[in-house]
């Protein structure tokens, strides 16, 4: 774990912030059986702008880092806009918005959340795990400056870190939808199908919406997923999945648990899931940077270009940021923004 900055991290308040309308959206209902009016007397009831700052072992870029969470700047759930990261969420108390920038890669991270926050702890642990800001990459580096070929890869690494999505069954949405598909297509389903099952809440100029809760996913009827554009077999899956999250079938904390191998034998157990998918829910979702998903295209072709098959295997345990590696470089040769700056 990385040793944190002077200081540490820190939270406070801020005062009340405005949105491009002059008010804050009203917060949404949270999960199935809310009470009416429950969201509303919250929203009443919370407290302005809250306040994070977030340290790390430097150097760490937030926009490098999102642009890789997001897969492309299409992302409907992880929003970059105005070189900020922003994303709303719905609980049962109601509606978070968060507003997260860096000045540069050796300043600490700003977090600014509001709606109906409640105890800051939760979301630091949140924003801390997405963004991958504890987890110590000396040691890749290290094994990845010994293969030329990764070693000049590795200024296109600057200040990234494995991000992890941020729900157990967000992470099946965003992993089953893009089986055997291209990026821009599995984006596009993945964006009609948060269209149709939660509400836009315009930021800044940002429109966002809050990735559906499991329940919802799994209570879905599958015509919404296949007007999504995913196929019956998705959707099937994907349904499955939710409610198996929903109703404690598939245990978070038993799955963080068990060993890595152990970790993808049993996510290969859920219907739809097979080993590309259960590996990159155990790399995407559980961190595991041990793991690189059999069977990725993309990640084949590239391993090819460089001439360099057997590079998998020589990382031993850090075969995973190999796959995020392979991914930063196919970014970079499409011009992502994060990349070119």
């Amino acid at each position: 774990m990385h040793p944190l900055l002077p200081g540490g991290d820190e939270e406070g308040r801020l005062p009340q912030v405005r949105g491009s309308a002059g008010r804050l959206p009203p917060p949404l209902g949270g999960a199935r059986g809310d009470a009416p009016g429950r969201a509303s007397r919250a929203a009443a009831a919370a407290p302005g702008v809250r306040r994070l700052t977030l340290a790390f072992a430097p150097p760490f870029r937030l926009d490098r880092t999102v642009a890789i969470l997001q897969r492309l700047a299409t992302n409907p759930v992880d929003v970059w806009s105005s070189d900020v990261y922003l994303r709303a969420f719905d609980g049962p108390e109601g509606r978070v918005v968060w507003r997260v920038t860096q000045a540069d890669a050796r300043s600490p991270v700003l977090v600014e959340l509001s709606g109906a926050v409640g105890p800051l702890a939760p979301w630091r642990a949140r924003l801390r795990r997405m963004l991958g800001l504890d987890v110590d990459l000396a040691p890749f580096l290290a094994a990845a400056r010994r293969f030329a070929p990764l070693a000049a890869l590795l200024p296109l690494a600057e200040g990234i870190r494995p991000p992890r999505f941020s729900a157990l069954h967000e992470a099946f949405a965003a992993v089953v939808l893009f089986q055997q598909v291209s990026l821009a297509s599995a984006v596009a389903t993945l964006r009609r199908l948060v269209a149709a099952l939660s509400p836009a809440v315009t930021v800044a100029g940002a429109e966002l919406r809050a990735f559906p809760s499991a329940d919802r996913l799994a209570d879905a009827p599958e015509a919404v997923f296949r007007a999504a554009g995913a196929s019956g077999a998705k959707a099937r899956a994907l349904r499955g999945a939710a409610a198996a999250v929903a109703g404690g079938a598939l245990s978070e904390e038993a799955l963080a648990a068990l060993p890595s191998e152990a970790l993808v034998l049993r996510l290969r157990e859920v219907p739809g899931v097979g080993p590309w998918t259960a590996s990159l829910l155990a790399l995407r979702y559980f961190g595991r940077l041990d793991v690189f998903p059999p069977g990725d295209v993309a990640a084949a072709k590239a391993l090819g270009e460089l001439g360099s098959a057997r590079l998998v295997e020589s990382l031993g345990p850090w075969r995973g940021m190999l796959y995020y590696l392979l991914f930063v470089r196919r970014m970079a040769r499409a011009g992502v923004p994060a990349w070119l700056r």
